[in-house]
């Protein structure tokens, strides 16, 4: 069974939906954010402010593509994982990709509910919602490359049914 790589925004559901969908199918699900913390010993803001966007840029591609095709994981990348080196063809090469397309509205208010100032491409910014209004559209030429869009919330079955022509 072909993988299953989650792109999108940060606090679009990736991590969240992604686990459901795990359980769901039986497959593994891997945190892209996660390998890279445990690969690097900091978490993700650390790394970006000691090491700079470029090195974590490359770090994140390298572990990207140490994901094996066909081995039954659901993956949810990195908001920006699609959008650097040639990261959305391999996703796309490694199984079928699915961009969760949320409004920055909505991001903005999952994001200011979490609390924490964890978002390192969003620091100094005075609007939340604007800076992601920006980001989204720089972004939607790599996420729209997906096999498949899901627009707003949707539910593990919602998906199941969506990407079930290409598993």
């Amino acid at each position: 069974m072909k993988n299953i790589i989650l792109v999108g925004m940060m606090s679009s559901g990736k991590s969240t939906l992604g686990k459901k969908l795990a359980r769901y199918l039986g497959y593994r699900f891997v945190d892209l954010d996660k390998l890279i913390e445990h690969d690097q010993g900091m978490d993700i803001p650390s790394l970006f402010s000691q090491k700079g966007e470029t090195y974590f840029r490359e770090i994140e591609s390298r572990i990207l593509k140490q994901t094996i095709p066909n081995n039954r994981l659901v993956l949810a990348s990195g908001g920006g994982t699609p959008c650097f080196y040639d990261n959305m063809d391999f996703i796309k090469n490694s199984g079928v990709s699915v961009f969760l397309d949320v409004p920055a509205s909505e991001l903005a208010r999952r994001i200011e509910n979490h609390g924490k100032d964890d978002r390192p491409i969003l620091s100094g910014a005075t609007s939340i919602e604007a800076e992601l209004t920006k980001k989204i559209e720089e972004r939607r030429p790599y996420y729209a490359q997906a096999d498949v869009t899901i627009e707003g919330k949707t539910e593990v079955t919602e998906l199941v049914e969506a990407i079930s022509s290409f598993l």
